[in-house]
């Protein structure tokens, strides 16, 4: 937080003073406000924009109260000093000595910052209105950037101005923010501007072995610059996979970390199927080796003790060429 001094209450304190030489009739007079003892507050915290004569002074007569100068800013504070305190004093009758030389208030704001997630919403939405046509992502540079709003006020960010570098896709932006009454607060963004791309991730987490369906599926946004070949880009290459390994809900997925749904493992009996637009052949057999969907294997013919070569199409099932079937 920032401190300065209360540039403000100079003013109003030299406009009230004149108008006490010019006999201006006050709110009170200090025969009014005689006995009712009066001090200075220490600490102060605003909810608003204007500070208040009993916010600096507690015990003030009733009627006494008035505006002698607008609060900090959201977030910010300014220190009132003895000095000041006197002329507003003398300006509003009060019957106010100060018990030492040493006497101040601090006048703080109560706010919030602006989140940077919401900046750069709002940056990335007036890029894709001007410049890009893409999907976006913004990145700012200066990551200290700091807009303060009243605690209660929800944000409301207008880009003002905006300028795009296509070559480099960096950007330099003036946004503000309403704090009320007509005010704002305004700032300088930079940044650079990144494509995303859409790709599946899992809305929970698997553990090796599971299946994944197309319930499990989400769609999450990444920098299109940080997927390779192996990234996982469409729903249909992990419906009906099974983890390889542990995937965590969320997480981008690699073809790697999933693999086929064995349908035929090795050992397992299984019915080789020989189909041609006249007949269908079957035989009894058992798998060599495992397989998924579509997968080529080789298995034993029980009948005749050798080995053929099958794709397989389904749980138990090896389809089997003509041929290959005829000459074992």
């Amino acid at each position: 937080m920032t401190r300065k001094m209360l540039k403000p209450l100079k003013l109003i304190t030299a406009a009230a003073l004149f108008g006490i030489a010019l006999g201006i009739p006050q709110t009170a007079t200090a025969s009014e406000t005689k006995g009712v003892p009066l001090f200075a507050n220490e600490t102060v915290m605003l909810d608003r924009d204007t500070l208040m004569l009993s916010d600096l002074f507690l015990g003030l007569p009733a009627g006494k109260d008035a505006r002698v100068g607008d609060a900090p800013p959201p977030g910010e504070n300014m220190v009132v000093r003895l000095r000041t305190l006197q002329k507003l004093a003398s300006i509003h009758d009060l019957d106010w000595t100060p018990p030492h030389n040493r006497i101040r208030v601090a006048v703080q704001r109560e706010g919030r910052a602006v989140p940077l997630q919401l900046i750069r919403e709002a940056i990335a939405e007036r890029l894709q209105r001007d410049y890009v046509a893409d999907n976006i992502d913004v990145e700012l540079t200066n990551r200290r950037l700091t807009i303060m709003i009243p605690a209660d006020m929800p944000p409301e960010i207008s880009v003002d101005t905006i300028d795009y570098n296509s070559q480099n896709r960096r950007f330099a932006a003036s946004v503000s923010v309403p704090i009320g009454n007509g005010k704002s607060v305004r700032a300088q963004a930079q940044g650079e501007v990144y494509p995303v791309i859409e790709v599946p991730v899992l809305s929970r987490h698997a553990a090796p072995g599971e299946t994944i369906h197309a319930s499990d599926i989400v769609w999450t946004e990444m920098r299109a610059r940080r997927s390779s070949y192996n990234t996982v880009t469409s729903a249909d290459q992990l419906v009906g996979m099974s983890a390889r390994r542990p995937i965590t809900a969320g997480r981008v997925i690699r073809r790697t970390d999933v693999k086929p749904i064995e349908l035929i493992h090795k050992g397992d009996l299984v019915t080789l199927i020989f189909k041609t637009s006249f007949m269908t052949l079957t035989l009894r057999g058992q798998a060599l080796e495992s397989g998924a969907r579509k997968d080529t294997i080789r298995v034993k013919n029980l009948s005749s003790g050798k080995t053929v070569v099958g794709s397989v199409t389904q749980s138990g099932i090896v389809s089997v060429a003509g041929p290959r079937l005829a000459m074992n």
